[in-house]
């Protein structure tokens, strides 16, 4: 067990904390000298744990005289003696932690000049991603700028961001080739539990949205959550899907959002586990989202469009022909992103479509 009064101890207890903030963050240790740094190999932070007594040298990146200036009634800097070489060049910044209440103070420091971003962050930008059309993303993109101001970073931090995302949406059989862990870890997060993500970074949105309106009460309990479920189950699924499909319909490519709609495959009801999914999507214009779900028209799992005998029987009629047989073992328009799942079209071939 680690004795609290000691150098390696408050080490550890900072580590633990910035952990849950600072995604992708690792760390160096030994009993003398540590380091913090994001994957990749960048180093932000060197520390130097004395062993006669509870204190931590801490040397990190970043402007000397902003940090300062911001952070001098907290933390206690110290003199730093010049040095040569890229140490001295980019490490400027030293200060000492010498007990809990100084973590406390030196977590926000660290969190800033790490460059990094929090887990939190990742998932309102992987939220924001699914929104926003591929062709769409640009630094010059209203959502993206007014999503780069409530965070404070740039717009190109922002869609540097989107297009890794992307990148791994189209990479999902050689992760390990992309750069950026904690991107990764975020797109992995979102595909493993849809509902649970989903709903955690619309949570986070309320309260950035609450807090850039100047509001210092957020909603809490019942009200909050009323709030939640009505952004989640109105709005995301729908924008996720259409934003995919570049908002127009997969049979006929109508581009009027007004008359699109977000289908599922399969069907709401049968498997909440996957209702919010975007591979259980599908972009179609209202007749068809309607067709589709009573099981008159089919997707194949080759993504090609089937068309019910209950249809076919009414060759004759010009608007049946024009509005469905016409489209008869066409291929569906695919989506830039979230393909649909072959299981689940599967699925609406065997369950729902009347053959």
């Amino acid at each position: 067990m680690q004795i609290k009064n000691t150098s390696k101890y408050l080490f550890q207890q900072l580590s633990k904390k910035l952990r849950k903030t600072i995604a992708g963050l690792s760390i160096s240790e030994t009993d003398k000298w540590c380091s913090f740094h994001q994957s990749g190999g960048k180093k932000f932070a060197y520390f130097l744990l004395a062993k006669r007594k509870p204190k931590i040298d801490v040397w990190c990146i970043g402007n000397p005289e902003y940090i300062k200036s911001k952070y001098s009634t907290n933390i206690k800097f110290a003199t730093r003696q010049k040095t040569t070489g890229g140490f001295g060049k980019s490490f400027q910044i030293h200060f000492l932690i010498e007990d809990q209440e100084d973590i406390e103070k030196a977590f926000p420091l660290l969190s800033e000049v790490s460059n990094s971003w929090s887990k939190e962050e990742l998932m309102l930008a992987f939220n924001l991603y699914c929104k926003i059309p591929i062709s769409q993303i640009d630094q010059y993109n209203k959502n993206i700028i007014e999503f780069a101001s409530l965070l404070g970073k740039t717009p190109k931090d922002i869609v540097k961001r989107f297009l890794n995302f992307s990148k791994l949406e189209a990479s999902t059989n050689s992760l390990g080739n992309i750069e950026g862990f904690e991107d990764r870890e975020t797109w992995a997060g979102f595909h493993n539990n849809w509902e649970k993500s989903i709903y955690e970074s619309e949570s986070h949105i309320i309260d950035l949205e609450y807090k850039n309106q100047g509001n210092t009460e957020f909603p809490k309990g019942k009200e909050r959550q009323i709030i939640l479920e009505s952004r989640v189950n109105q709005g995301f699924f729908r924008s996720i899907v259409l934003s995919s499909y570049d908002n127009k319909c997969c049979i006929t490519q109508l581009p009027f959002t007004e008359l699109l709609n977000a289908s599922h495959i399969i069907p709401w009801a049968i498997d909440p586990e996957i209702r919010l999914n975007p591979h259980n999507g599908l972009c179609l214009n209202a007749l068809h989202d309607r067709a589709f779900d009573r099981g008159l028209i089919t997707i194949t799992p080759n993504y090609i469009i089937k068309i019910s005998p209950y249809i076919s029987d009414l060759l004759d009629d010009v608007t049946v022909s024009d509005l469905f047989i016409r489209y008869q073992n066409q291929k569906i328009f695919l989506p830039d992103r979230f393909t649909p799942e072959k299981l689940f079209l599967e699925y609406h071939n065997k369950k729902v479509f009347k053959k």
